[in-house]
C-alpha cells in the first residue's frame, strides 16, 4: 500500500510539473530566444608546423519571464562543443572557456577528452523589479559600462575584446544593481560585485547626465584593490560620433604578482585614456577610428605584460595602441569590414578583414580572418594567420 501511495505522489508530482511547464511555455508572459553557430577554424601560428583545424558549435537560449508589470525573470545558458586539434595542441584553452570572477559556479563541462569537450553554462540569471523611478537588477547579469566600441576602461565589470567576436553577449557578472532615474535626462547607477575573494570584489557609483546635447557619465568606487574615478562622454562633432572616456586610480604597486614581468615597481597613480571617432557616409561608406592610452604602459617587450596588464585593469599593456575601421554595405543582404589594430611602439599588428551575409532571415554567413604580426614579445606576436566560416541561426 505504502509503495502504491509513493508511486500515485510521483505521477501527481510529474503531473503538476509537466503542467506548469506547458503553461509557463505557452505563456504570454514568457519571451524565448537564442541561435545555434557552427564556426569552422583553420590556424597557422608560428612555431607549430601543421593548421590547427578545429570546428565549433556553440548554442545559446534565452528566456524571459514578465511575473507582472513590475518584476521580470531573466536567465540564459548557452552549449559550446568544441572539437579539433588545437586542444589536443594546447589543452589550457579550455580553462579559458569559464568565467574565473563568477561568485557561484553554475557552469560544467559535460565532457572532456583529448580532442573536444562540451562546456555547458548559465551566464545570465537574475531579477529585474522596475517601480516608478527606482530598479534593481539581482544575479548575474551584464553591466555595460563605458562609451568606447572597442576600449571600455571604465567598464569594471566586462571590459570589451574586439579579437573574441563569437561571443557577442560577453561575459556577465554576479553583482546587485540599483539604478534611479530623477528625470529623463540623468540617472544614479550603483552596482556591487561580491567575490569569493574579498580583495576582488567590487563597488562602484556612476551618475549620468545629458547636457549640450552630450550624454556625460560620471563614476568612481573600489577595483582590483584600489580606489578610482572615471568620466565618459558620448556625442557628435558635425555629424561623426565622437566618444571618449578617462580611467583614473592608484598606483598598482601594492598587487602582488607572480612573475617578474609586473608592474609590482610603478609607483605612478594609474591614468588611462580612450579617444573614438567614427563617421557613416551616405552611401554606407564608414569609418572608425579609436585610441588607448596607458601612462604606465609598456614600450619594449611589450607581449610580456600581457598577462599582469590584465591583473591591474590595463586593456592593453603598452602606453598606446590604435585601432582602424573601414566598412561598406556590398548590398541591404551583405556587408565586407576591414579592422585593424596596431602598436606604434613595436610596429605589431592585428589585421581583421570580415565579410557578412544574410543567407535567409534568420540564417547569417560571415567569414572573418585573423592575422597577427609582430617580432618576439611584441604585443600582437607570434606571427599567426587565422581563419573562421561562420553560419548563425537566430530563433
Amino acid at each position: 500500500m505504502g509503495r502504491l501511495s509513493l508511486t500515485f505522489y510521483k505521477i501527481k508530482l510529474a503531473i503538476i510539473s509537466l503542467t506548469f511547464l506547458t503553461n509557463l511555455l505557452f505563456s504570454q508572459n514568457l519571451q524565448i530566444g537564442g541561435y545555434s553557430k557552427y564556426l569552422f577554424s583553420s590556424s597557422k601560428i608560428k612555431g607549430i608546423d601543421e593548421n590547427l583545424i578545429d570546428h565549433t558549435i556553440h548554442s545559446r537560449l534565452n528566456l524571459k519571464y514578465f511575473l507582472d508589470d513590475k518584476i521580470t525573470f531573466s536567465t540564459s545558458i548557452r552549449n559550446k562543443i568544441v572539437y579539433g586539434e588545437s586542444i589536443e595542441k594546447f589543452p589550457s584553452i579550455i580553462d579559458g572557456f569559464s568565467q574565473k570572477e563568477y561568485f557561484f559556479d553554475f557552469d560544467t563541462y559535460l565532457w572532456k577528452k583529448k580532442k573536444s569537450n562540451n562546456y555547458l553554462e548559465v551566464d545570465r540569471l537574475w531579477f529585474d523589479l522596475h517601480y516608478e523611478n527606482f530598479q534593481i537588477n539581482l544575479g548575474r547579469q551584464r553591466i555595460a559600462w563605458g562609451t568606447g566600441w572597442v576600449w571600455n576602461i571604465t567598464d569594471i565589470f566586462n571590459p570589451l575584446s574586439i579579437l573574441d567576436f563569437d561571443y557577442e553577449e560577453r561575459p556577465a557578472v554576479d553583482a546587485i544593481r540599483f539604478q534611479l532615474f530623477p528625470s529623463i535626462i540623468s540617472k544614479l547607477d550603483f552596482a556591487i560585485k561580491p567575490a569569493k575573494k574579498r580583495n576582488n570584489s567590487s563597488v562602484a557609483l556612476q551618475f549620468y547626465l545629458n547636457k549640450f546635447e552630450y550624454d556625460f557619465y560620471f563614476m568612481f568606487g573600489y577595483h582590483l584593490q584600489r580606489f578610482f574615478s572615471g568620466l565618459c562622454w558620448s556625442g557628435d562633432i558635425s555629424g561623426a560620433g565622437f566618444r571618449g572616456e578617462i580611467f583614473f586610480t592608484d598606483a598598482p604597486d601594492k598587487i602582488k604578482f607572480n612573475s617578474q614581468n609586473s608592474f609590482s615597481k610603478e609607483h605612478r597613480k594609474q591614468l588611462s585614456l580612450v579617444l573614438s571617432l567614427d563617421y557613416t557616409f551616405e552611401n554606407s561608406f564608414y569609418l572608425h577610428s579609436e585610441l588607448l592610452y596607458n601612462n604606465i604602459g609598456k614600450i619594449k617587450n611589450i607581449g610580456l605584460y600581457s598577462f599582469d596588464a590584465l591583473r591591474i585593469g590595463l586593456l592593453s599593456p603598452s602606453r598606446l595602441n590604435l585601432f582602424y575601421q573601414v566598412g561598406y554595405n556590398l548590398s541591404a543582404l551583405s556587408r565586407i569590414d576591414l579592422i585593424s589594430l596596431h602598436n606604434p611602439y613595436d610596429q605589431s599588428f592585428v589585421l581583421l578583414p570580415i565579410f557578412s551575409y544574410s543567407l535567409l532571415q534568420n540564417l547569417d554567413l560571415s567569414i572573418v580572418t585573423l592575422y597577427f604580426n609582430g617580432k618576439n614579445f611584441a604585443e600582437y606576436s607570434p606571427n599567426g594567420f587565422m581563419f573562421f566560416i561562420r553560419f548563425k541561426y537566430s530563433f
